[in-house]
């Protein structure tokens, strides 16, 4: 039995006689007539009433129709598997971040992906709201934008990857306990806040009003690599992403967490429809690495780690796989 004869077989059915199929396939009547013939030849059994030059369908011939479609079905379906994967040899994706997802977590996020797919381009573009990073998917000149929610449209599809954790990064050497420090306790801590995160920026005022504390700006920077160098060199205290408040402390800083802990949720935003093969891929990658990452560090809390010393612990981990996978 081959493709074609099932290919013949429903289009006689579907058209509702051989000349109408083989004018749909644009084939001749008798091609389609002589495959019939030898596709019940070879299943011994006969698949039409034929009366003067009209195939009526028989009670074997109904038996067939659905397995025939279903194998049909799956042989379009492996086709257009291997089309996509002709698709991600090649190309480039451009993506969106606005200043609370930072460039270097997305970067982060993308490794996997550039390993798996070392020939597909990666263009990382930051916009300074979540406004204008919405007006660039819209309009399709980002295909994937990273993105913390709520956001300003419903023209969007959204996928939800997570929650960011904000915790205080505050210069090295700085006196404190091991637990999470309260924020009613920071009244007069002098912050550096980025002036391109502005939701991130009320965020934390709206928290600490909350708990009656005032901030208080000691500097207004242009964004988070400007933040960290303040408080590296002892100017400020700053509220900073999980994974570069893991670098921070990596560079001498004192990190610690909050109570009541300051947290947004994030994901991924893309125009309606479908998305080409590499960006479906992109996404699907970012969220192994996102789940990947949050599992080990659950995985440290549950037997007793800070939620710092989860996070680095898990990036240790990361990193030794990394550099096992090019040895």
């Amino acid at each position: 039995m081959e493709i074609r004869q099932l290919e013949y077989f429903l289009a006689v059915v579907e058209c509702d006689g051989v000349n109408r199929a083989a004018h749909h396939l644009n084939v001749a009547q008798a091609t389609i007539s002589q495959s019939i013939r030898q596709l019940e030849r070879e299943l011994k059994l006969t698949l039409f009433h034929r009366t003067g030059r009209n195939l009526v369908l028989n009670s074997a011939g109904q038996l067939l129709v659905e397995p025939a479609r279903s194998v049909l079905a799956g042989l379009l379906a492996a086709q257009d598997i291997m089309r996509e994967a002709r698709d991600l040899q090649v190309g480039s994706i451009t993506i969106g971040t606005m200043p609370e997802m930072s460039s270097e977590a997305v970067a982060a996020w993308s490794g996997s992906f550039t390993k798996l797919h070392p020939d597909i381009r990666i263009d990382l573009f930051e916009f300074g709201s979540a406004a204008e990073l919405c007006d660039e998917v819209l309009t399709g000149h980002c295909e994937l934008g990273f993105t913390t929610f709520p956001i300003p449209t419903e023209n969007l599809e959204r996928i939800e990857l997570g929650v960011q954790r904000l915790l205080l990064v505050q210069p090295p050497g700085t006196a404190g306990g091991a637990g999470p420090i309260a924020i009613s306790e920071l009244d007069g801590v002098p912050l550096a806040v980025s002036s391109a995160a502005s939701r991130e920026n009320d965020i934390v005022a709206t928290i600490l009003r909350r708990e009656s504390v005032s901030p208080r700006v000691a500097a207004q920077v242009p964004n988070r690599h400007a933040q960290l160098t303040l408080v590296l060199n002892g100017a400020a205290s700053a509220f900073l992403p999980l994974r570069m408040a893991t670098a921070a402390h990596r560079l001498g800083a004192t990190v610690v967490e909050t109570r009541p802990d300051i947290r947004t949720s994030f994901g991924i935003v893309h125009r309606p429809g479908a998305l080409n093969p590499a960006a479906k891929s992109f996404i699907i990658q970012s969220h192994a690495d996102l789940t990947s990452w949050n599992s080990r560090i659950a995985a440290h809390e549950r037997a007793g780690s800070s939620l710092l010393e989860a996070s680095l612990l898990a990036d240790d981990e990361l990193r030794k796989r990394t550099i096992d996978g090019r040895q």
